[in-house]
């Protein structure tokens, strides 16, 4: 053998055992920084538990698909109770950030909790990634680097079904109903902004209590010349109001249009035939048609024994894009700023289609507009058929960042109802 040829093949020997060296100590390195740490806030009790129950399955179910490890370094996913409003949340939240040092927050349901969570974690500069929790402002007027989201906000709903109301169903007077905290006021207020702005008129707004058991004395008060109803009620809530609706006969006059989870998934099967025909705008359904989807259909009722549900989603595409961000970063989580900013970087062919997010960390996302209908299979012999899709919608809609940020937020008073009696 020539002795050029035999340096050669003893100095690529060389280069090897030194790149399988190199490996060996990243991954003893990675492994002595220990487990990262994800805190996850979700309700499991109150009227939003069902949803919370699903938020923190779809997450272990994506965990358990990665092995609980990511860039070398295993997981350890703890859970924490939102209970039924802010104040709970908070507690969780500085628990998770004290007592368990986790290195991001992640989950939240509720907007106000979302509110109430992210000043505790932008003190203690712990990343926080909302996957469900549509507090606008988060991203909007009160938006911090450690802030980011991957799910729905209530104006960004109530845009999109404002100029639905109003160009594809025709209606010219209008009532929104929402639960009596932020989501109800951001969704109702989107809706109400665009509604009037393309010429329509509010002529009544509805705050029940989060905890209203009753519905009759709204429905039985509701002006009867409007026509249709904008419902962002969620949560079990949304079974007693809808059966309430139909059994005023109302909606044998007047039109319905929803926020997605007044008929997500996992409320299909209570609600049966009072949902049926009820056309809703969401980010998701379960029963669209793509092969990423029908995947996760399947492995939910083979994993969890259930069919694919929005918050189950929610948290499954949330855990990806935050497992995506950690291997961008080499799992170098304790970086706060480099994960903070990776965090808003992803780019992500997900399940319900190609993500990305805005500069101030809110996803441009495409919505649906469903449809429930009578299926064979799907939820309880139910399902959101899919009937338009709304591309690539912004947090600002159709206005620019700037002159959009410039007004005030949306809330119970904002915008004022200039036709209600």
């Amino acid at each position: 053998m020539k002795k050029g040829k035999m340096i050669s093949m003893f100095l690529s020997s060389i280069l090897m055992v030194s790149l399988i060296s190199a490996a060996g100590f990243s991954a003893v390195g990675a492994a002595e920084k220990g487990p990262i740490k994800i805190g996850f806030i979700a309700p499991r009790t109150g009227n939003f538990a069902q949803l919370g129950i699903e938020m923190i399955e779809g997450a272990k179910l994506l965990l358990e698909e990665n092995n609980y490890s990511v860039a070398g370094r295993k997981i350890e996913f703890i859970v924490e109770d939102e209970g039924a409003g802010p104040d709970t949340a908070v507690t969780k939240a500085r628990k998770l950030i004290k007592h368990d040092v986790v290195h991001l927050v992640a989950g939240v349901f509720m907007a106000s909790a979302g509110y109430a969570v992210a000043p505790v974690c932008i003190e203690a500069q712990v990343p926080l990634f909302i996957t469900e929790a549509g507090s606008d402002d988060l991203t909007q007027r009160r938006a911090s680097r450690l802030v980011s989201r991957l799910s729905v906000n209530g104006g960004d709903v109530g845009h999109a079904a404002g100029e639905y109301a109003y160009k594809e169903l025709g209606w010219r007077k209008a009532i929104t109903i929402g639960l009596d905290y932020a989501w109800g006021y951001e969704a109702g207020g989107g809706f109400h902004r665009v509604f009037e702005d393309l010429g329509g008129k509010v002529i009544q707004k509805l705050w029940p209590p989060v905890n209203t058991m009753d519905f009759s004395p709204y429905v039985t008060n509701m002006e009867r010349e409007t026509d249709g109803i904008w419902n962002v009620v969620s949560g079990a809530a949304t079974i007693r109001l809808m059966k309430t609706l139909r059994d005023s006969g109302i909606l044998k006059k007047t039109g319905l249009l929803c926020g997605g989870t007044t008929v997500d998934e996992s409320m299909l099967p209570a609600l049966a035939d009072d949902a049926l025909g009820v056309v809703s705008i969401w980010n998701y359904s379960g029963a669209l048609d793509t092969p990423k989807n029908k995947r996760f259909r399947e492995l939910c009722k083979k994993k969890l024994n259930k069919d694919a549900t929005w918050s189950i989603q929610q948290s499954w595409v949330g855990l990806e894009w935050i497992l995506q961000a950690m291997k961008e970063i080499n799992g170098e989580v304790e970086n706060k700023e480099k994960f903070s900013n990776a965090l808003r970087e992803v780019k992500l062919d997900s399940l319900r289609g190609l993500l990305k997010m805005d500069s101030y960390g809110h996803p441009i996302q495409d919505y649906f507009v469903r449809r429930v209908d009578r299926v064979k299979d799907g939820w309880g012999g139910f399902q959101n058929t899919v009937i338009k899709t709304i591309p690539a919608v912004n947090q600002f809609w159709t206005w620019d960042a700037k002159t959009y940020l410039s007004q005030p937020g949306y809330n119970r008073d904002n915008p004022p109802c200039k036709y209600c009696k």
